[in-house]
């Protein structure tokens, strides 16, 4: 059996050109449709690329804030100095120095209570109190006591204290 010989009629001729000139045109379609759509995405990519970026730098800039507003808060939130000052220095009339050494000993003793938060703080008050009212200072040859008459708990711990001189 043999295959008749299309291609020397002119309709196949003509058809198999339509085919190639076809898939030839598709081809060029389809080569320029892609063209556009990469261009398109390329151009949104970089668009997203620069968006992504200036939020991530508003990001930073947020966190930084952020941060140093927490920084701030937990300063503010903390025990950061404290503050002795007795009330009764006048009548015993006490010489600064006398004073001066009593209240470093006293400020030793409070040393705990720093950086810590004033909740805490605020719920060793008793502790504090205590703290102060059992120990015995010494300010050269003479010892003292002290009264705890009010305590102010902020970030800066006041304590008004009475000086009594101790028997013992």
């Amino acid at each position: 059996m043999r295959v008749p010989p299309f291609y020397e009629r002119p309709t196949v001729k003509r058809f198999f050109a339509g085919i190639i000139i076809g898939v030839i045109i598709g081809w060029v379609f389809f080569i320029y449709q892609y063209g556009q759509v990469y261009e398109g995405l390329v151009f949104r990519i970089s668009e997203q690329k620069a968006e992504i970026e200036e939020l991530e730098e508003d990001i930073e800039l947020l966190r930084s804030e952020q941060n140093r507003l927490n920084e701030e808060n937990e300063k503010k939130l903390t025990v950061q100095e404290i503050d002795i000052q007795f009330s009764n220095n006048n009548r015993l009339r006490l010489n600064q120095l006398t004073l001066l050494d009593i209240k470093q000993q006293a400020l030793t003793e409070l040393q705990y209570i720093k950086r810590r938060d004033i909740e805490t703080v605020s719920n060793m008050n008793e502790l504090l109190i205590s703290n102060l009212e059992n120990k015995v200072f010494r300010a050269g040859d003479k010892r003292y006591q002290l009264q705890v008459e009010q305590v102010h708990l902020f970030t800066t711990v006041r304590v008004i204290v009475k000086i009594i001189p101790s028997n013992s």
